[in-house]
């Protein structure tokens, strides 16, 4: 069955998709947007540890379906991959997990709301091409995006402090609201980062600090991170974005419609999406303009599926460069530290301070990151989990249990993302035999960290102990800080791989087409009226949460986009 031709279809409903639906559907363009998942509601969220998006005990609480979407993974090329789903590993990897719903990852995610600074954007010319890396400078600068980081904190509502952070970039405006209050955890940090001689600040979270464009402010829940909030609260796109956008009369939404191919004319230009409906019947949606949001993984996965006559490797593959480079961020780089004092408080969001002391000029490390404090061993069982370690050979019995009973209350955890390096040889593309629910081929990812990403993992997780000792943290209860022995043999030994809920790459933007697959707009090299707009386009990482930066660059793009369409491009016959 085919539908009427509408203006725009939007496959994704995420950080990058949410925000084009809803500036183009505004501006009177007839938008279709297709998501794969459910539509949750405030009413839907739960405060059910075990169905969270952290746990991979059972069900994931915003999806994906775990047995309808199996991934292969794979460390190089040159081995068997394996097959994984999406409840395997913490954070999502090594399947690349984020959440498969209506308003994508932002529905249950943490909601740091970081710029990237000016040297994030020129890698390349700071730090040259590190062997093994395929590292590279973007073709749009901070000052490019920094408009349009303003216009997505005001639009989707970011709560921080302007000027608290010395290691911020220009801005134009001050946040639209101020930061929420610092918890014990923020101050214990806060403490030990201040006699370091470091600066810590509140953190910029999109989460609503006072009422705001019709939403109530943060009641302070301990279910935050990895939940729906229960207020619409905090600035997800399906509280933000997506009802503007429906609200304009001019955008339908169709949940639980899984894409199969983007479908192209008889001149290689798209000319819609087939796609499964819920009833698992194929539908078609054409459109004049075809928008890809649907992460890094899968956005390139779309295309790649999407073989014709005239791209028989995949939609904008003429350069075999679709699935290339994707990246996550370091991991590893964190520290938990155990105090005398109480330091628990049963509020939320459980994240409240960082620094950016590290982010760059860290001497032979490339890059760096935030650090920050951490929210997931804010409930007892995910205590349980992430400081298993102490408990011995096994993480239960009677020992585990008296270790909970003390210092359940008198931790503190802070961490940092730590940029990872882009390599040609890290991608993700079509397995060979796998198949999903629907009969597609599945994402196969071939990930393995590169060494850099080690050293600057190891070097954020010795200053993240430096600052917990400065805080007062039980030393016997610290752990050791990591030599360079330790580094060598974790370099020798590596196996440490796969995609998190931070992916990016995949389709990254530049200006030459044979290392590339999008221009500065995120407009295909080989197909002019399809976009791809969300972390894929990416060339680094950045040492930051990446959420803000897909929604700036997306406000940008749209722009773009809908000042091309008033002059007359874009336009299908018929």
């Amino acid at each position: 069955m085919s539908f009427p031709k509408v203006n725009a279809v939007i496959v994704g409903s995420g950080a990058g998709g949410a925000v084009v639906v809803k500036e183009l559907s505004q501006a009177g363009l007839r938008v279709v947007m297709l998501e794969r998942g459910k539509h949750y509601l405030p009413e839907d969220a739960r405060h059910d540890v075990l169905r969270s998006q952290y746990y991979n005990s059972g069900p994931l609480g915003y999806g994906p379906d775990i047995k309808s979407n199996p991934r292969t993974f794979r460390l190089t090329p040159d081995e068997p991959a394996r097959l994984v789903y999406a409840n395997e590993g913490q954070y999502g990897a090594p399947y690349g997990s984020t959440a498969a719903a209506v308003g994508g990852g932002t529905v249950a995610y943490g909601c740091m709301s970081w710029r990237f600074v000016a040297k994030d954007f020129r890698m390349k010319t700071l730090y040259g091409v590190p062997e093994g890396t395929t590292l590279e400078d973007w073709p749009i600068s901070y000052e490019d995006l920094e408009p349009f980081y303003s216009k997505a904190e005001w639009e989707i509502g970011i709560s921080g402090q302007a000027g608290a952070n010395p290691f911020d970039p220009p801005r134009s405006k001050p946040y639209p609201l101020p930061p929420l209050p610092m918890d014990r955890v923020g101050e214990a940090f806060a403490r030990g980062a201040r006699k370091l001689g470091l600066h810590p600040f509140p953190l910029p979270l999109a989460i609503l600090s006072q009422p705001y464009d019709g939403r109530p402010e943060c009641i302070r829940c301990l279910y935050c991170e990895r939940f729906q909030c229960e207020v619409n609260a905090k600035s997800g796109m399906h509280a933000t974005m997506i009802p503007k956008a429906l609200a304009t009369g001019n955008c339908e939404l169709r949940a639980e419609c899984m894409a199969r191919e983007v479908v192209v004319d008889e001149r290689g230009r798209a000319r819609g999406v087939i796609y499964f409906g819920p009833d698992k019947k194929l539908y078609e949606q054409p459109a004049d303009l075809v928008i890809i949001s649907c992460s890094a993984t899968e956005s390139a996965r779309l295309l790649l599926n999407s073989k014709s006559r005239l791209f028989p490797t995949g939609l904008a593959n003429r350069h075999d460069q679709v699935g290339r480079s994707v990246m996550h961020h370091t991991g590893g780089g964190g520290a938990i530290g155990f105090f005398v004092e109480d330091t628990f408080e049963p509020y939320g969001p459980g994240f409240t301070a960082g620094l950016a002391d590290y982010v760059h000029g860290n001497g032979a490390v490339l890059g760096g990151g935030v650090i920050t404090t951490n929210s997931e061993y804010r409930q007892p069982l995910a205590f349980a989990r992430t400081c298993g370690w102490h408990f011995g050979p096994r993480p239960w019995g009677k020992a585990a249990k008296a270790f909970v009973r003390k210092y359940f209350r008198r931790a503190v955890s802070i961490g940092s993302p730590g940029q990872g390096m882009p390599t040609e040889s890290n991608r993700v593309d079509l397995d060979p035999t796998v198949r999903d629910a629907w009969g597609l081929p599945v994402v196969r990812t071939t990930h393995r960290v590169h060494p850099l990403d080690i050293q600057s993992s190891f070097f954020l997780t010795n200053r993240c102990i430096e600052i917990l000792r400065a805080a007062g943290a039980i030393e016997e209860l610290l752990p050791k800080p990591l030599t360079g022995e330790d580094l060598g043999r974790a370099i020798k030994s590596n196996q440490r791989g796969g995609l998190g809920e931070h992916q990016v790459g995949g389709c990254r933007m530049g200006k030459d087409p044979r290392g590339s697959v999008l221009n500065q707009y995120c407009q295909a090299h080989d197909v002019d009226n399809l976009f791809v707009v969300d972390g894929s386009c990416f060339p680094t990482i950045g040492g930051f949460n990446p959420a803000l930066t897909i929604q700036a660059n997306a406000f940008r793009v749209s722009e773009f986009i809908l000042r091309q369409w008033k002059g007359g491009s874009f336009k299908l016959p018929g």
